[in-house]
């Protein structure tokens, strides 16, 4: 989980950031910009590249010592690549300089109660590049509206597995116990429904999330004969409803 929301609303400035991304470290290793190498330690992360992420935060950390972000980023970047111990050392880094720092504090408390496996490390309960697996039509990552209480959402992990819960007009999503979290926008509601009374089933998940923004990940895990040939999602750009939101840092 990660700290503060942000909106790119150039789309040339976040095709760049991929285009960094996707060429040689060499680039962003030469980058000293606080905001793009934020960015691009996102990015990585959004496309579960932990061990670049990683990295990306440390550049951040030699430039910016004690960057409360990029510490965070770095802990979850850890934790995602099985490097429990490294994670736990850097989120109590982060309670040193931030006593009050929930992100830290939630996600320390939850990797303290894994087991460690013979290596001394911590496997991670899933894979996330599996879990975020791209599946045309049957896919969807959206920001949910009228949100839980920061304190809820700094509870939340990414690829922690959530409910869809209909109801008669509207669509909220839940933590596995009930709790609400969220609610889908109304438009997008409307046609979920519609397939969910039709027989489709869907699972959620968490993709990113903040104390201000929740941001899901929705599959579709079945379809009803009568949508046999009707995807569930438009393929639209990679995130239709938020257009250049690119994410957590």
């Amino acid at each position: 989980m990660f700290h503060n929301f942000h909106l790119l609303t150039s789309f040339h400035y976040y095709s760049k950031l991929n285009a960094m991304l996707d060429t040689d470290a060499r680039r962003w290793k030469r980058e000293t910009d606080l905001n793009i190498l934020s960015q691009l330690a996102i990015e990585a992360a959004l496309t579960s590249s932990w061990a670049q992420a990683a990295n990306i935060n440390n550049k951040i950390l030699q430039i910016f010592k004690d960057n409360i972000e990029a510490l965070n980023r770095l802990a979850f970047a850890r934790t995602c690549m099985g490097e429990i111990l490294k994670a736990q050392k850097t989120y109590k880094k982060v309670l040193e300089l931030d006593p009050y720092n929930l992100i830290a504090k939630k996600n320390l408390e939850k990797i303290q109660k894994l087991e460690n496996n013979q290596n001394g490390k911590v496997t991670p309960t899933q894979n996330l590049s599996s879990v975020f697996l791209y599946e045309p039509g049957k896919t969807k990552i959206i920001n949910l509206l009228n949100l839980a209480p920061p304190v809820i959402l700094a509870s939340l992990n990414c690829g922690d597995k959530l409910q869809v819960y209909p109801k008669k007009h509207s669509i909220s999503i839940t933590m596995q116990d009930g709790s609400y979290l969220g609610a889908l926008p109304d438009d997008f509601s409307h046609r979920l429904l519609a397939y969910i009374d039709g027989g489709n089933k869907y699972e959620v998940y968490v993709k990113f999330a903040t104390t201000k923004s929740l941001t899901v990940f929705i599959r579709e895990i079945e379809r009803a004969p009568k949508f046999i040939n009707q995807p569930s999602f438009q393929e639209n750009r990679k995130y239709e409803h938020e257009k250049d939101t690119a994410a957590f840092a």
